[in-house]
């Protein structure tokens, strides 16, 4: 359940990418689909930055493997 927000903003961020690119570029639209699709972009990094350091924290006790790869 808690990736399923994610998981909306991503799939929005990919039809927002290829609806920009059927877009012409005079289109008044045009300008507003490229800012979504900046925010939605940032919005997905931060989420990224947020869970790469967590993922590096875990640590284990000797011998056993993290299931975060860390």
């Amino acid at each position: 359940l808690l990736y399923k927000p994610i998981d909306r903003v991503t799939r929005s961020t990919l039809v927002l990418h290829d609806l920009l690119k059927h877009t012409p570029t005079d289109h008044p639209d045009y300008p507003l689909l490229q800012d979504a699709l900046r925010i939605s972009q940032n919005f997905l990094s931060s989420i990224n930055e947020d869970i790469d350091p967590r993922r590096t924290a875990v640590t284990t006790p000797k011998g056993e493997v993290s299931l975060w790869g860390g």
